[in-house]
């Protein structure tokens, strides 16, 4: 019986603790510079600024020390918003307004009746590739 009992209390101890346990390990984050570490940046610059380089470069690679950049994630409660860029693609390229190279998903956007027609490209590219 003492076994029984035993092995009753300590199912139930862990089971009780067992959850808070799961949210303390939900709370670690990764350490800079680790392949899992994430950051949240505000949102008036895309792309986001490039990030400092923490790791150490030395001759031999046994003396260096590596370093990931984080992963840009969005705060919580950001809206879902896709943002498509395209470089030396005109305004016809895609299959949506009538060009060659397919786009089904602009097609499929499109159809549902969201096309964006605000298009400026000018002769030449220089102009527009000015800082």
């Amino acid at each position: 019986m003492k076994i029984r009992e035993i092995l009753a209390v300590l199912l139930v101890s862990s089971a009780v603790s067992a959850p808070a346990l799961a949210q303390n390990a939900q709370q670690a984050s990764p350490p800079p510079g680790s392949p899992a570490a994430t950051v949240t940046i505000p949102g008036d610059q895309l792309p986001p600024p490039p990030q400092k380089f923490g790791g150490k470069i030395e001759r031999d690679a046994k003396d260096s020390r590596p370093f990931w950049p984080a992963r840009v994630v969005p705060p919580k409660g950001a809206p879902n918003v896709l943002l498509i860029i395209t470089d030396d693609a005109g305004y016809g390229v895609a299959s949506t307004f009538g060009g060659v190279i397919p786009t089904p998903a602009l097609d499929r956007i499109a159809n549902a009746g969201l096309r964006y027609t605000n298009f400026h490209s000018t002769a030449l590219c220089s102009p527009t590739r000015a800082p």
